[in-house]
């Protein structure tokens, strides 16, 4: 046991307390955690009740900087887990603020994952999309589900997509043909399905000679 014998508020962060006890500094703690702990002057603490507090306190404190973090954009759970991790916080800390995170949905991941398909499909193929989100920590089985529904709702969305984006790099590489064509788009991480089916939408368009077959291998 020892007994509490200061608590000042830290200079530079006025929401952290440092306590004393025995004379001697031994933890900084959040303010909310303090006075929900009744930490005070002259009370005699454990190591067990301060080592309680102070897991209480950094639990709190990393879930505050989950909470700004995710509040410029939204975040896929395993990108929260090592912001918090670079920031240094170990573990366990981390999966209770993760966990409290859930709590207040203020992440997930199925959520997360439809609202990025949306967005990147004008631009990207799903191929392209898949590996972007399994970068950043979507389980397969949830980026699947996400693909699988904007393909649902948008029927042919991807492959106007692709035939939208084949069209501008069309009309900016004026030399381009169909094998050029067919790279731009697998670059772009679309399926050799979509890839067929924008080209043979340009074919009918007049947009190439029809010199060689939509479905050629690739040279």
């Amino acid at each position: 046991m020892g007994k509490i014998t200061d608590i000042q508020k830290q200079k530079r962060n006025k929401t952290r307390v440092s306590v004393y006890i025995d004379g001697e500094f031994v933890c900084g703690l959040d303010e909310i955690t303090a006075a929900s702990a009744r930490i005070k002057i002259g009370d005699e603490i454990s190591a067990d009740e301060l080592k309680a507090v102070v897991c209480r306190s950094e639990i709190n404190s990393a879930f505050e900087r989950a909470v700004n973090y995710v509040s410029y954009a939204p975040r896929a759970r395993r990108e929260v887990e090592r912001y918090l991790s670079e920031k240094g916080y170990d573990k366990d800390t981390v999966s209770a603020a993760v966990a409290k995170l859930d709590e207040y949905r203020y992440i997930d991941d199925g959520a997360y994952a439809r609202s990025y398909v949306k967005s990147r499909s004008a631009k990207y193929g799903s191929f392209r999309i898949k590996s972007e989100l399994k970068r950043k920590g979507i389980a397969d089985a949830v980026i699947d589900e996400a693909v699988r529904e904007f393909e649902d709702e948008s029927g042919d969305g991807i492959a106007d997509s692709a035939a939208e984006l084949a069209r501008k790099y069309l009309r900016t590489h004026k030399t381009a043909d169909r094998q050029k064509t067919k790279r731009f788009l697998a670059a772009r991480g679309f399926a050799w399905d979509d890839i067929s089916t924008v080209m043979k939408k340009l074919e009918r368009d007049g947009v190439f000679d029809g010199d060689d077959e939509c479905d050629d291998a690739w040279e």
